[in-house]
């Protein structure tokens, strides 16, 4: 109450935020009030800014809203454990030391932080929490240069146009701000590279990056991955599995399409991102999490949004940041880097040199328009590289893949068992009759690729000549040049 109006009590206020200039700050968490103040007063004296939490809760409050250089632990209330407090600083990554002195000598063997048991001289509590500062300095910088070197991602956006590199700057801006953001662009474009990018190079990275397709569900599967699924076991009760949001609990979560949800699911959608917690329908648990969402779409949704076919409240949560993908027919020099960087995973992936471009299929893969984009241009040289044999790929192999008509047609006048016997028996020459190494490239089973290989004519494997080209005559006789029964 005041002397003014005595039927008014006073809200509390809130601490003010510590100058601009102030020393580090370090946050006392201790249920022993007395203790606290003995702390923060000699840590003032020795330049520290300090705050005061009683309890475990009120501590995550001011580590969420404002990270401390030095957690200082003294005795805590029932139910509260430093082993929690230690859990939250982990699973959030703040750059916060968590310095323990507890009662005597006791010490919880699965900590890892700075423990010293009381009582110990006061003036030695400066010099703790003086070295644990510096600590989380270096922790600091040494997390932020391990972002930068570690984000390959960003590097796996091939292309050295100014389109993309503009691109690859945006990205470690938007993951430096941690909002949740919309990625818009064509299909096949690569937008859940872009996502995995901002992942990678955010404070986020070192927790799940959690992906779900939107357009190949329905709205009651799209729900149950989401959200989770019960189910009711005899005997053992209602058993939950979680669903993408918990998995990607700390982390972050690409919604890909998602101009494909639901108008219903995204109005609750809307409202759990925002308040990063739901209530599961069929158990009545509230789960809470805390993700960073990004959306993909090729749609435009400012125009859906408009036309009331995309809730406003959900398009807000993503809007503050933007990025725009370039369309691949727009940066034709970056056609080269992408076709080698191709190149090189197939011949990583099959265990050979990897293949080359002639002068004229390179220029061919330039002139072309690439309506599917990246996803695309990966498409037409695996293929192209499945029927051949040789190291050069020339622009008489790549013909028959770049249809005009339908992009992901294959060559005409051939029905899809005798695509298929060529696709394996092109891959069973190049690796010389390898049958591990075969099926691995095909990424099938031995087993089916041996029953393919026996319906084509090749002896059993193991046999007399199971290595060797299969025969099959068109008329009674031998065939015409033995050399066809060279090794394969």
């Amino acid at each position: 109450m005041t002397e003014s109006h005595p039927d008014i009590i006073p809200f509390p206020s809130r601490p003010a935020a510590a100058p601009v200039d102030a020393g580090p700050l370090v946050l006392i968490v201790s249920a022993n009030l007395s203790l606290s103040q003995q702390w923060a007063e000699d840590l003032q004296s020795s330049g520290f800014s300090t705050r005061s939490a009683a309890s475990l809760e009120s501590a995550l409050q001011w580590l969420q809203s404002t990270p401390a250089e030095v957690c200082l632990v003294g005795p805590l209330n029932p139910g509260d454990t430093v082993e929690s407090l230690q859990g939250a600083i982990q699973k959030h990554a703040w750059p916060t030391q968590l310095v323990w002195m507890p009662e005597g000598s006791a010490v919880a063997e699965t900590l890892v932080c700075d423990w010293y048991p009381r009582p110990m001289d006061l003036s030695h509590v400066g010099w703790l929490v003086a070295a644990a500062c510096q600590k989380a300095k270096l922790t600091g910088e040494v997390r932020k240069l391990r972002r930068q070197l570690s984000n390959r991602n960003v590097r796996d956006m091939v292309g050295h146009s100014p389109a993309m590199q503009q691109l690859r700057e945006r990205v470690q801006q938007v993951a430096d701000l941690g909002d949740g953001c919309l990625i818009i662009g064509e299909r096949g474009s690569g937008v859940d590279l872009v996502a995995l990018g901002i992942h990678e190079a955010s404070k986020r990275a070192h927790r799940p990056f959690v992906s779900i397709d939107c357009s190949v569900h329905s709205a009651e599967t799209l729900e149950q991955e989401l959200f989770g699924l019960a189910e009711t076991t005899i005997g053992v009760g209602v058993t939950r599995q979680p669903g993408r949001l918990e998995q990607a609990d700390g982390g972050t979560l690409l919604l890909e399409n998602v101009d494909t949800i639901a108008l219903p699911l995204q109005r609750r959608l809307a409202t759990i991102l925002r308040d990063q917690r739901f209530e599961h329908e069929a158990t009545g648990e509230r789960i809470r999490f805390d993700i960073r969402v990004v959306f993909g779409t090729h749609a435009d949704l400012d125009e859906l949004e408009g036309r009331g076919l995309f809730r406003a409240e959900l398009l807000h949560h993503v809007t503050r940041q933007r990025l725009a993908i370039p369309a691949l027919r727009a940066r034709s020099e970056d056609v080269a880097p992408l076709a080698e960087a191709c190149l090189r995973k197939l011949a990583a992936r099959e265990g050979l040199p990897p293949r080359s471009l002639t002068l004229d299929a390179l220029h061919r893969l330039q002139a072309y328009s690439w309506p599917g984009n990246q996803s695309q241009l990966e498409h037409v040289i695996e293929r192209a590289c499945g029927v051949i044999t040789g190291r050069k790929l020339t622009a008489a192999m790549l013909d028959p893949w770049l249809s005009n008509a339908n992009d992901d047609e294959a060559p005409t006048g051939l029905t899809l068992a005798q695509m298929e016997r060529q696709l394996i028996e092109s891959t069973f020459a190049r690796f010389a009759g390898n049958r591990e190494k075969t099926a691995k490239a095909l990424q099938i089973g031995i087993r089916t690729l041996s029953g393919k290989l026996r319906e084509y004519g090749y002896p059993p494997r193991g046999g007399p000549g199971s290595n060797l080209k299969a025969w099959t005559p068109s008329t009674v006789g031998f065939p015409e040049d033995a050399s066809e029964q060279r090794a394969a």
